[in-house]
């Protein structure tokens, strides 16, 4: 009898200890989803949605031109910011877990703000690239500006700006524009909310790459040309108004189905720069 009440009080003690067991591993699985599973701030994209994008990024069978090869496992949420500013607040305030930015990009960020740290390399098999953008009726314009960069980039004075005013805008001087007496003006959209290829200095100028080879263009079209700060999610407005006449366009994909920054209506200028790299920061 005695040893009878002893085998009923092993089993029950082994019942007690399988269940706390699965408490611990189901408490366990919750916190660990919770701990990998960030949210990843990124700049608006103004031709897809926080939910679509997401999808994208993560699904290595798109064939839409993401495809990120990163150096983390676990999948995260996206949310959508308007501006670089308004991104970096949010991860200040902790209200997201990270952002990623353009290497570059990422790289002028943590030199400016030391409370970030970078923590995850992503890479696109299809790089990612910068283009003008001009209204879809006005393709003179459209060939006028790939003629202009096809000789830039011939005679290696692309190459030259992009060396100065990206990967060493430390150094850079100010831009200066030509005037052409009687010469048309065009108008361009500019953010200032990328840089160092697209931002406004101390002074409140436009400056950094995208305005260096603006002005270069300019010197080649023989046009003036007028800069328009506007907001980024207020591109298209401004091209399709026709209050500007040209709009940067981030992160377009040539020779693929879907360009997640370009809207309808809009005609995409051949690249002038790419990459294919992505830096995640957060908070140390």
């Amino acid at each position: 009898m005695l040893q009878f009440s002893q085998q009923k009080g092993v089993i029950a003690v082994k019942k007690l200890l399988c269940a706390c067991f699965v408490v611990l591993v189901c408490v366990s699985c919750a916190f660990a989803g919770a701990v990998i599973t960030p949210s990843v701030g990124f700049l608006s994209r103004l031709n897809t949605s926080e939910e679509e994008f997401g999808r994208v990024i993560q699904d290595s069978r798109r064939t839409t031109g993401w495809h990120l090869l990163s150096n983390r496992h676990e999948l995260y949420g996206v949310k959508f910011y308007d501006s670089l500013m308004a991104m970096q607040m949010a991860l200040q305030r902790m209200d997201i877990d990270e952002i990623a930015l353009p290497e570059i990009v990422a790289e002028y960020v943590i030199n400016a703000n030391p409370e970030f740290e970078a923590c995850c390399i992503a890479m696109t098999r299809n790089p990612m690239a910068l283009s003008f953008g001009v209204r879809k009726d006005d393709k003179a314009l459209a060939s006028r500006l790939n003629r202009a960069l096809r000789m830039i980039d011939e005679d290696w004075t692309l190459a030259k700006i992009q060396g100065i005013y990206i990967y060493n805008y430390g150094t850079a001087r100010p831009v200066k524009f030509d005037k052409f007496e009687g010469a048309d003006t065009i108008k361009v959209a500019v953010t200032g909310d990328l840089p160092p290829i697209d931002y406004v200095d101390e002074g409140g100028r436009p400056a950094g790459f995208n305005t260096a080879l603006l002005a270069e263009i300019g010197r080649r079209m023989r046009v003036n040309v007028e800069l328009v700060n506007v907001e980024a999610n207020a591109r298209t407005a401004a091209l399709t108004s026709g209050r500007v006449d040209i709009v940067f366009w981030y992160e377009t994909v040539k020779g693929v189905m879907w360009n997640y920054d370009a809207s309808e209506g809009v005609l995409l200028s051949d690249p002038y720069f790419s990459w294919n790299k992505f830096l995640h920061l957060k908070k140390k």
